[in-house]
């Protein structure tokens, strides 16, 4: 399973009407947890979200988003990324005067292929092997 992680560095005094932004490219296939880690001493002062083209994925509440201090916030995820683009948008802003604070992020994703095998789970094979004469 492709496991992604990328680190968003945003300088102090950056607002959000202008934030950091790293593009995360990806490959076909269903996002199955995100991770998004940060440090100690951030205080709430950076806020981070994670688009693809110019839509707001998450948080899914526009114009939420997240933030904290020492905390990893996770979540399972099924969300399918079959078209262009394969990109996520991950932007951060610092509220802090002095210094410039890293969000990491992290993804699962299971390869389309597979994550379609998956969904169409054991009875479609039953029934194919079934059909074929393979199994009882």
């Amino acid at each position: 399973m492709p496991f992604y992680e990328f680190d968003v560095t945003s300088p102090a005094n950056t607002p959000q009407t202008a934030p950091t932004e790293v593009k995360a490219p990806l490959i076909k296939g269903v996002i199955t947890h995100v991770h998004v880690q940060i440090p100690a001493g951030v205080q709430g002062l950076t806020g981070a979200q994670i688009w693809r083209a110019n839509s707001q994925l998450w948080p899914t509440n526009p114009p939420g988003y997240i933030k904290g201090d020492n905390a990893i916030i996770i979540w399972e995820e099924d969300y399918e990324l079959e078209d262009e683009p394969l990109t996520l948008r991950l932007l951060v802003w610092n509220r802090d005067d002095f210094f410039p604070h890293t969000i990491t992020f992290r993804f699962a994703l299971t390869p389309l292929a597979r994550a379609q095998e998956i969904r169409a789970g054991p009875g479609l094979l039953k029934r194919m092997g079934k059909s074929l004469g393979i199994g009882a």
